[in-house]
């Protein structure tokens, strides 16, 4: 059976360590970068201010100090720059009237505090201090800080900027250090899939990094050689002792069949010895076919037949098989119905296929009670096409689907009503199927009372030659 193809999603990449790695290491990145940015901003706007305000003050203890009025006065006339656009002075009398100097500062003033206003002596924002100056008069000086403002403001925005940008880029460099473990990953997981479909020979790719990549590649396989050692191993006892014994049992057979037309057992056909040799002839029947199954799929297993592939029309071939199984059905008192347009192709062996088909009918025969019904179809869609077998049967457990396809195993339910079988109709079905690369389902298919077993063999689809192609 084939495996579905795992599209690669960059959702997928969020769950890679590389991705997580990354993720961390952004996030630490970013907040590195946030803290000294941060540490930037702070220490040059404090370092502004600092320096504003010693400027400030020192000019307005310089008029502070001025022993009266007039000296005052002259002190702002030589202090004070008219054509500076940073910087004011202004004297107000104890009332809070200005007396002299700029214009803009309005009183209460705290006085020996360094205080802001957003709208100065030219409407823009400034720092100022209030000091006592001779006779109970007061001076303000203050200074324009809209440079300052404004570097805070630009260092706030490269913070945002740079921090955004910084964990942009970490996080696309994360993404692109993710995609190479992810393909690594996928490529070793459609490799790990095809072997646990069969595929034994299979081996995951080894690169010269010698990464930990190569080494979980080395461990699965040097697991899948040993794997494949015990198997070839189990089947090639298998293999030898259906061989080995097959050619004497089929000489006991036929000696069975001699004694059997001895004049004095051929004369007596109802007697106990014609019975017991009609028993163990249908004993050495069922192991027979046990080991001609066994080496049927053996050779299936070994041949790799997909050389010998062509188009066909799946329903032309169920029709067959319906055919070939309908009288079989009638002597056993069941409904045999087939049903599908015809005109669709897929590639594969029509011979195997057919063979697959027909032990799944067999086995809707030996399973079916009397009266009840066998469907046989195609269904289709735009990529598959499904070869559909449906009995009336005691149908198979959910628990016992994946166990029945292996060999020797049986249903509960087949053995509940008595039915004889060998266990290995099924598994040579799977191994078809597996050989095909299809995909075999096992599923309730409720008809009438009973469960029932609704078998599909789903294959990709294929296009038909319009002369058609068999």
């Amino acid at each position: 059976m084939t495996s579905p193809t795992r599209v690669l999603r960059l959702t997928d990449l969020r769950h890679t360590t590389a991705f997580r790695l990354s993720a961390g290491l952004t996030g630490m990145f970013a907040l590195a970068i946030c803290v000294v940015l941060w540490i930037v901003y702070t220490q040059t706007t404090s370092e502004l201010i600092v320096r504003t305000d010693q400027t400030i003050e020192t000019k307005a203890r310089m008029l502070a100090a001025s022993t009266s009025a007039p000296a005052l006065a002259r002190s702002v006339a030589v202090l004070h720059d008219p054509t500076s656009r940073l910087e004011g002075i202004a004297v107000f009398d104890a009332g809070g009237r200005r007396l002299l100097g700029d214009t803009g500062l309005a009183p209460p003033f705290p006085l020996g505090h360094m205080f802001e206003r957003l709208n100065g002596p030219r409407g823009a924002p400034v720092r100022a201090l209030a000091l006592p100056a001779a006779e109970g008069q007061i001076v303000v000086v203050s200074r324009d800080i809209t440079p300052v403002l404004g570097l805070r403001a630009r260092i706030l925005q490269i913070m945002v900027f740079s921090g955004a940008g910084a964990v942009t880029v970490a996080l696309g460099a994360g993404l692109l250090l993710s995609l190479w473990p992810l393909r690594r990953i996928r490529r070793l997981e459609a490799t790990a899939l095809r072997i646990a479909m069969g595929e034994l020979d299979l081996r995951i790719a080894i690169g010269p990094r010698g990464d930990e990549f190569d080494m979980v590649a080395m461990i699965i396989n040097t697991m899948v050689e040993d794997i494949e050692q015990l198997l070839r191993q189990v089947k090639g006892s298998t293999d030898a002792i259906a061989h080995d014994l097959r050619t004497p049992l089929s000489h006991v057979r036929t000696r069975i069949e001699r004694i059997a037309l001895l004049p004095v057992i051929a004369q007596d056909p109802d007697g106990e010895a014609a019975t017991l040799l009609t028993g163990a002839r249908d004993l050495l029947d069922a192991v027979l076919a046990r080991f001609r199954a066994l080496l049927r799929m053996s050779e299936l297993e070994v041949s790799h037949r997909q050389a010998q592939f062509t188009v066909f029309d799946p329903a032309a071939m169920m029709m067959a098989v319906a055919e070939l199984y309908e009288p079989l059905a009638e002597e056993r008192g069941l409904t045999l119905a087939c049903s599908g347009a015809t005109g669709m192709g897929i590639l594969g062996d029509e011979s195997l296929l057919f063979e697959a088909v027909s032990n799944l009918v067999e086995n809707a025969v030996k399973f079916s009670p009397a009266g009840g019904q066998i469907q046989l179809g195609v269904d289709q869609n735009d990529q598959t096409i499904t070869m559909v077998v449906t009995d009336s049967g005691p149908g198979i457990s959910v628990d016992e689907r994946a166990h029945v396809l292996g060999r020797f195993q049986r249903g509960s339910a087949g053995a509940d009503i008595g039915t004889n079988g060998s266990g290995l109709g099924l598994s040579l079905v799977a191994v078809i199927v597996a050989l095909h690369g299809f995909t075999l389902n096992l599923d309730p298919a409720g008809v009438g009372s009973s469960p029932g077993l609704v078998a599909r063999i789903s294959a990709p689809r294929v296009t038909v030659a319009p002369w058609g192609s068999r």
